[in-house]
């Protein structure tokens, strides 16, 4: 996000709750010194008008002088915290800034969630910048729009509040949640009836990579001896190799559920073919291709290269399900793309005689693969689950009965106080759920105001952290790296 241009921004400066008690108590004085001819009520009316005229213009500088920009993670998953970074910047030569206080609207695309990331900053030296940072945390896949954010302060006597907001906005893909998948997932994965599967070919040389150096046995080939350890341990010594699998699968999500929510067996599905796409695209030998069906159809190629696999993750974030899914459109699709030489892998949260049953022409379409032997379907709702997931359900329950919390923190202040806020859900299409928000090391009375968040299934926690005491740089082009 690029520094927030004057032309994108809208200022506000209001007095708060203590700003009107000082008021109140500066009109009383300059009205009774007027009415009494007291000079002394004169005077004091004269300071109170005088620290509000201050505050005023200090906090609307601080405020004006401070751009920020947001950096986004290459990759966000359900279930798993990411980290949203934020550069603060003083453009101003002479004024420091005192306790900012970031709140960055997060609210799905569809609606249904909407929330606030909290950070901020203790001090602001002149022309420097520091990086802050929010640890979120999303049960729910979708597509997030954040933005737009709002910049506070109320340094240094808490009587105005400027807010200043930026009108630009990001929006972030929350991948579906990863599952854990047992040990020889991949041996079955290319196994089949008859033999071994077509997608588990070698790769490499014949004797595959080198893996290190046994004691030599019966039947070990001459070439494979290796001399010098041979020499060194007065036996023979050979060379190990690893041969490589080159996985050549088109995985296909049927997206069938009736009804108006995504159900347990449907998140399980998507999450379960983000795993499988996760693990095989970080080898560059395997050929994936993701087929999808549900309100729409279509088929995406990903190979091994992180952009491939990002494509085909974000289909996933945002693949709708649907009563009548087109199966048969979506596997047309990807055979357009590599043709029928792949394995076919279909996971569904029905089982294979129900699909047969409902779709028609199923069994046509699925006849190349299944005489040929490579093709497999994985019902996820029914025990079959179990011999590819460690403990698929009791994961699947467990993160849709996950509540909303949000908290804030600062490490780099240890004398503050801890506020403890309770966030009351506003209204919502789905039943919200309450948040609890945890701020430290923030003086600014702002801070316990209370944060509105209508999240049903969304978890957001934050926490500020100055560069100086990270150790981080910020990047324009990529990550933020450790120096």
């Amino acid at each position: 996000m690029a520094a927030t241009p004057q032309s994108d921004t809208k200022r506000k400066h209001r007095l708060t709750k203590l700003g009107f008690h000082f008021l109140f108590v500066g009109a009383f004085a300059m009205f009774g010194g007027a009415w009494r001819s007291s000079n002394l009520l004169l005077i004091l009316a004269a300071l109170v008008f005088g620290a509000l005229l201050m505050q005023w213009r200090w906090s609307r500088k601080s405020a004006e002088s401070v751009s920020i920009r947001r950096r986004f993670p290459r990759e966000a998953f359900a279930g798993q915290p990411f980290r949203v970074r934020y550069r603060f910047t003083n453009l101003s030569r002479l004024l420091a800034v005192w306790t900012l206080r970031v709140e960055d609207e997060i609210e799905s695309l569809d609606g249904t969630a909407k929330s606030v990331a909290i950070s901020g900053v203790g001090r602001l030296s002149p022309q420097q910048t520091l990086i802050s940072y929010c640890d979120c945390l999303f049960t729910k896949r979708g597509r997030y729009r954040f933005g737009p954010i709002a910049l506070m302060t109320t340094f240094p006597f808490s009587l105005f509040s400027s807010r200043q907001y930026s009108e630009q906005t990001n929006e972030l893909h929350v991948f579906p949640s990863l599952l854990k998948l047992r040990n020889r997932w991949q041996t079955r994965l290319a196994s089949r009836s008859g033999g071994e599967s077509t997608t588990a070919r070698q790769s490499g040389s014949v004797e595959g990579d080198f893996f290190g150096l046994r004691e030599w046995q019966t039947g070990d080939s001459r070439k494979w001896i290796h001399w010098r350890t041979t020499a060194r341990l007065g036996e023979p010594a050979v060379r190990q190799f690893e041969q490589q699998r080159r996985f050549d699968t088109c995985i296909v999500v049927d997206a069938f559920c009736t009804d108006e929510e995504p159900n347990d067996e449907l998140e399980l599905s998507i999450s379960l073919a983000a795993t499988f796409l996760t693990h095989l695209s970080s080898s560059p030998s395997n050929r994936m291709v993701l087929a999808f069906a549900g309100t729409e159809s279509g088929a995406v190629i990903g190979g091994g290269s992180t952009a491939g696999k990002r494509r085909m993750l974000e289909m996933l974030s945002e693949l709708a399900h649907s009563p009548q899914p087109d199966l048969q459109s979506a596997i047309q699709q990807a055979t357009q793309i590599v043709g029928r030489g792949q394995d076919l892998l279909v996971i569904s949260p029905r089982s294979l005689e129900q699909a047969l049953a409902e779709v028609d022409d199923l069994q046509r379409c699925l006849a190349p693969w299944m005489r040929t032997g490579s093709f497999r379907w994985i019902n996820v709702s029914s025990r079959e689950v179990e011999q590819w997931v460690v403990s698929a359900r009791k994961e699947s329950s467990r993160s849709s009965n996950n509540k909303t919390t949000a908290s804030s923190q600062n490490p780099s202040e240890h004398n503050r106080g801890q506020i403890q806020e309770t966030v009351e859900p506003a209204s919502s299409p789905s039943e919200p759920l309450h948040a609890e928000t945890a701020n430290t090391g923030s003086s600014d009375p702002a801070a316990s105001d209370p944060i509105h968040a209508a999240v049903s299934d969304s978890t957001i926690k934050a926490t500020t952290q100055s560069a100086g005491e990270s150790g981080e740089t910020f990047s324009e082009t990529g990550e933020n790296r450790q120096p």
